[in-house]
């Protein structure tokens, strides 16, 4: 029997950078019953067979050819890191957000390529301001570019469509949307919203925001926003952000990224209009919460940061929506995948791009192979997918 002649320590470097224990190893790859097997491999003992080897390499998520290599690779994310994490966490990533990134990245240099072959000219508004910048001077600039109304959301009637609106109208100006909960649309290997909310790739001619779909609709609305604001200063990098008072943010972009989605989403004139005579409590600023679409916690914020409530009134409140917030996600059921296939599907590779494959089909400068190794899926699939656009 052929023996994969595998590096030990490579195998024990995969094994750990999932988290895995050489028992749930052993299961996924169908040797529950003899963990054994897995730990003599790892000590370099006894090797697997090639069939073995594979096995592990696609449990693990690694190329074929890592296991043979003398040293674990160093890797590391190609966009900067703006994610505020406990110190025990930070530069620690997961296969699962490194397969997404580099999938975006993929997609965005095929997008990239296109609309340079095209002759299409660059998107002007992609890094047109810098740190020094207001965020009431850039999320002006962002309600230009998109057509936004004030607020946002005035004419949408739920959450999903607020989101939904703001989508199209950044696709409508040239900027891939993707959302997805799983990487590279595989249902068993989730995406953690603990981990990353989402990313920016700021490029002139196929800019592109990821948001992580595993997030609440609230949660994904203000990282748009929020990833706008990395598009219009030219910052790419991957962010977890919250609606927290600055000075609970650490790094300058981020704070500023905060205040661009803040004042998108809720601007400060509208609200302290909005506040005008009401009775500064919860359920005034659930109402505001839901009449601009957003959490309460962004709404909270703002009346703060405007000057609208005092300091010992907005910690009671917080404190308030954050217990209702807690026994309302205890009583969620988990999200299970689902839904409607090729809804998902033009979901998770954005419509604006989807429509750019279908052209490219149609005209013969991308073949369905291609195509459908570009949006991660069968090309008997896509032949169906693509029959809208």
């Amino acid at each position: 029997m052929n023996q994969a002649k595998i590096n030990p320590l490579i195998l024990q470097w995969a094994r750990r950078r999932l988290d895995l224990t050489e028992e749930q190893l052993a299961q996924k790859i169908g040797l529950g019953a003899k963990p054994q097997r897995l730990q003599v491999w790892e000590r370099g003992q006894e090797f697997p067979t090639f069939r073995q080897a594979q096995a592990l390499a696609h449990v693990l998520h690694i190329p074929f050819g890592y296991l043979f290599l003398s040293n674990p690779p160093t890797t590391a994310l190609p966009i900067p890191d703006f994610r505020t994490l406990p110190e025990s966490e930070r530069g620690k990533y997961s296969p699962e957000l490194e397969d997404v990134l580099n999938d975006a990245l993929r997609k965005r240099d095929w997008l990239r390529g296109r609309r340079i072959e095209e002759s299409q000219p660059p998107l002007p508004f992609i890094g047109k301001f810098s740190m020094d910048d207001s965020p009431q001077v850039i999320s002006a600039a962002i309600r230009h570019a998109l057509a936004l109304p004030v607020p946002t959301a005035r004419d949408v009637k739920s959450t999903d469509e607020h989101l939904r609106f703001l989508v199209r109208q950044a696709e409508y100006a040239g900027i891939m949307v993707l959302q997805s909960g799983y990487a590279l649309s595989n249902t068993h290997r989730t995406l953690s919203v603990q981990e990353f909310r989402g990313f920016a790739l700021t490029d002139p001619y196929a800019p592109l925001i990821f948001l992580n779909a595993k997030d609440t609709v609230n949660g994904r609305i203000f990282t748009f926003a929020h990833e706008l604001g990395h598009l219009w200063t030219g910052t790419s990098g991957i962010s977890n952000p919250e609606a927290v008072l600055p000075e609970q943010q650490t790094l300058a972009i981020e704070r500023l990224c905060n205040q661009v989605a803040a004042e998108l989403l809720v601007p400060a004139s509208l609200l302290i209009e909005r506040l005008q005579s009401r009775v500064l409590d919860l359920e005034t600023f659930q109402d505001l919460a839901q009449e601009f679409r957003v959490s309460v916690f962004v709404v909270l914020i703002r009346g703060y940061e405007t000057g609208q409530i005092e300091e010992p009134i907005f910690r009671q409140i917080y404190h308030q929506a954050q217990q209702e917030i807690r026994e309302f996600l205890s009583n969620q059921t988990r999200e299970t995948a689902g839904g409607d296939f090729y809804r998902n599907f033009r979901t998770r590779n954005g419509r604006l791009l989807v429509g750019e494959v279908a052209q490219a089909v149609r005209e013969g400068t991308v073949l369905y192979k291609e195509a459908s190794e570009l949006l991660n899926t069968k090309p008997q699939t896509l032949i169906n997918a693509l029959q809208e656009f």
